[in-house]
């Protein structure tokens, strides 16, 4: 076995700051030990070489990192899009980076869906957006309160909202998230404009079909949305999403809260219930569980029951928001490596990063080792 030895960029970096959790894990330990020794290396095989100070290796094809000196901490960042080590702090991309930008979700209902020209008409959905640019005169949405419900309520109804599809595009959706309709607007010209996301269910409050002839009676549909997101595709051919749990919905639930159907559920109705959700199945409440993830529903009323209205409206969104990029952790206190081995599969030249360190109740000392990699076929 043959060691390839590297002139490894090393910069140390010294953090004060407490950390009372590791008082008696590394209290006693000289923050210095171990790091002064410490050093990278790659393990030469027939597909990896080295030259220059840079790696080779052929695509596919494992590469050891040999670890001297004992850190009490060890994450590694290859180098590839979405785990580069120069852009661990990274929360917003550069505008002039993006090369695209869109809103994207998925909808599908469930219930009996019946069309505009029958009196049960079922389609009660409509999705939204607004944004400011005050040198073509559009002023944007100007935000609610959250305080004022009955203010906030006559803002959202009376704005003047852009549709993101006509409200027919709705009018028969599948019944699964398998017959999702997917669903994308083109946002990147909004950057730094303010947009808004809003979304109205039974926005005209339109009443139950039977309240006017009882063998018209019908439910009102469930409706949910999955995989909201604005997904940014770069220069560099990667992309970065945010989902809709950064979007910062607040809801508005109209009319009474106490409809038969909600008193039965009495006990999973929201404190506050202007604008709270639900994590249950609630009629005409939206249960925001899964928002983190870009998922979300309104449930439905029975047919029994007097049809509800609530609308969800979004913060203005930072388009370029994004997340940053991770590293992986192939050491912590409780283990003792002396390599580590990672593939690239795919061709490119990225800049390997070990950052390490060590910590005790009083500071914490690190230091950053970079390695090229060239990755070829």
């Amino acid at each position: 076995m043959t060691i390839i030895k590297l002139v490894i960029n090393k910069n140390f970096k010294l953090y004060i700051f407490l950390l009372s959790a590791l008082a008696f894990t590394a209290c006693t330990k000289d923050l210095t030990e171990g790091l002064d020794k410490v050093d990278v290396n790659v393990v030469a095989s027939e597909n990896v070489t080295m030259e220059g100070g840079i790696v080779t290796v052929r695509k596919g094809t494992p590469v050891e990192f040999s670890i001297a000196g004992e850190p009490d901490f060890i994450t590694f960042f290859s180098g590839e899009i979405g785990h580069q080590y120069i852009y661990r702090q990274r929360v917003e991309t550069e505008a002039s980076d993006i090369v695209s930008s869109k809103l994207k979700f998925n909808i599908y209902r469930e219930g009996t869906s019946y069309p505009k020209d029958n009196p049960r008409y079922t389609n009660c959905i409509d999705v939204y957006y607004a944004y400011s640019d005050p040198d073509k005169g559009v002023e944007g949405f100007p935000g609610l309160s959250k305080s004022d419900f009955d203010a906030d309520s006559t803002l959202v109804v009376g704005y003047d909202w852009k549709e993101i599809l006509p409200k027919a595009a709705y009018d028969d959706l599948g019944d699964n998230i398998t017959a999702a309709k997917s669903c994308e607007l083109d946002v990147k010209n909004l950057v730094g404009k303010n947009l808004v996301i809003a979304i109205a269910y039974n926005r005209e409050e339109r009443p139950n079909p039977g309240e006017a002839n009882k063998s018209d009676a019908t439910a009102q549909l469930k409706y949910y949305f999955d995989g909201m997101n604005i997904e940014n595709t770069l220069r560099n051919n990667s992309v970065t999403r945010q989902y809709a749990g950064e979007f910062m919905f607040t809801a508005l639930n109209f009319k009474d809260s106490l409809y038969a159907d909600r008193k039965a559920l009495e006990s999973y109705l929201p404190e506050d219930m202007d604008y709270g959700t639900v994590t249950a199945n609630v009629p005409g409440m939206w249960n925001m569980n899964n928002v983190a993830n870009g998922g979300f529903y309104i449930h439905s009323t029975a047919s029994e029951n007097p049809w509800k209205t609530a609308w969800l409206v979004s913060d203005p969104i930072n388009i370029t928001s994004c997340e940053p990029d991770q590293g992986i952790s192939i050491k912590n206190l409780s283990q003792d490596i002396r390599s580590y081995t990672y593939t690239y599969e795919k061709v490119g030249t990225y800049k390997a990063t070990f950052l390490i360190h060590n910590t005790n109740y009083k500071h914490e000392d690190g230091g950053v080792y970079e390695v090229t990699v060239n990755v070829v076929e």
